[in-house]
């Protein structure tokens, strides 16, 4: 008795083994060198030399220093260097002293722009959308009424236009359609949250005195960490922790710490919930459903900053501010300590590619 013989289900199983061999012999495309690890932004001496960006990988096996005068030929980026932040395959390198932004690849480091003009002491960068970016700026700082943001066109890298703002706007995050200004207060104190919709100051939100650090929730909860004023301004007052619900800008909380205490640099590890900040000495963690502020710090360290990936602290220490610092790294497993990194001078800001 003769076997049929099934055409389709034979071509089926060739073209099935033909897929499988050409995907295994697929190379895996890397973006380039440095596509998995972190950048930490060393300002540079002040008012001399130019600030520089050190390379980490996640495996902490890879370390580079002057990574982007490395890869263009020595060319410096200026001083000071004072942020970095991505948007698309970009980085936006912001040079406060120098009053410009450099555009590079964020995974070859490459030299794609230069925004060199509307830009007077520019702080922070972020992007609205794939076409649209916005940079806070401190104009004159001399001058307290001058204060503005710079909106970006992504698409040619120019300045379109510029949002008037109260004094000493810092640190931004987008929530929506909307863009959330911290107002530090440059050389003096503020103690507003900037809201802008359509290129304008759509409102205002009082918060403690010295909004420091700010972070969006996945939840539409914006936190705050105001700083408070220090003693030295001969107006001490305290530091709080807000919460903002984006959804209509209602202050859903806040946390008051004790008189004399002034707490900085708060990170969120987004998946897991949890934010940390500093405070005397010590590094403290703080659930975003907490109802309130934690007792005990989770391990002692003092840092010029810090920045949370993937159960994972990094902390800079500046040393004395003129020869190269260090990036600290902590496992929040177990709070212990991994490594201790070389970076360049005056380690500021740590960013996750």
């Amino acid at each position: 008795m003769k076997q049929t013989i099934n055409f389709f289900a034979i071509l089926f199983a060739v073209a099935s083994i033909f897929t499988s061999c050409n995907n295994a012999e697929d190379p895996i495309v890397s973006l380039g060198a440095y596509e998995d690890g972190l950048f930490v932004c060393n300002e540079g001496p002040f008012m001399s030399g130019s600030g520089t960006l050190t390379f980490v990988s996640y495996d902490e096996q890879v370390v580079e220093q002057n990574v982007y005068k490395n890869v263009n030929g020595g060319e410096e980026l200026g001083n000071i260097v004072q942020s970095i932040a991505f948007a698309g395959d970009n980085v936006y390198i912001v040079v406060n002293n120098a009053h410009k932004v450099v555009i590079a690849n964020r995974y070859t480091m490459e030299k794609q722009a230069e925004i060199a003009s509307g830009l007077e002491n520019p702080r922070y960068f972020v992007a609205l959308n794939e076409t649209k970016g916005y940079i806070s700026c401190w104009g004159n700082s001399f001058d307290e009424t001058d204060d503005y943001i710079a909106v970006v066109d992504l698409n040619t890298n120019t300045v379109s236009s510029t949002i008037p703002v109260a004094l000493g706007p810092e640190k931004m995050v987008v929530a929506g359609n909307a863009v959330y200004v911290a107002h530090q207060g440059a050389y003096g104190q503020n103690n507003i949250v900037s809201v802008l919709e359509n290129d304008a100051v759509a409102s205002t939100i009082a918060v403690a005195d010295v909004p420091n650090s700010i972070v969006a929730a996945d939840n539409d909860m914006i936190w705050v960490l105001c700083g408070g004023k220090p003693s030295w301004t001969g107006s001490e007052t305290i530091g709080s922790l807000y919460k903002i619900n984006s959804a209509d800008n209602s202050v859903v909380s806040h946390f008051d710490f004790p008189m004399g205490s002034h707490p900085s640099h708060l990170t969120l590890d987004k998946p897991v919930g949890e934010m940390y900040y500093a405070l005397n000495g010590g590094v403290y963690k703080i659930n975003t459903g907490a109802t309130m502020l934690p007792s005990y710090f989770i391990f002692e360290g003092t840092y010029y900053n810090m920045g949370v990936h993937n159960r994972k602290l990094y902390a800079t220490d500046a040393g004395d501010y003129a020869s190269e610092g260090t990036l600290h790294i902590i496992d929040l497993t177990n709070t212990t300590a991994r490594s201790t990194v070389a970076t360049g001078i005056i380690p500021g800001n740590v960013n996750f590619n």
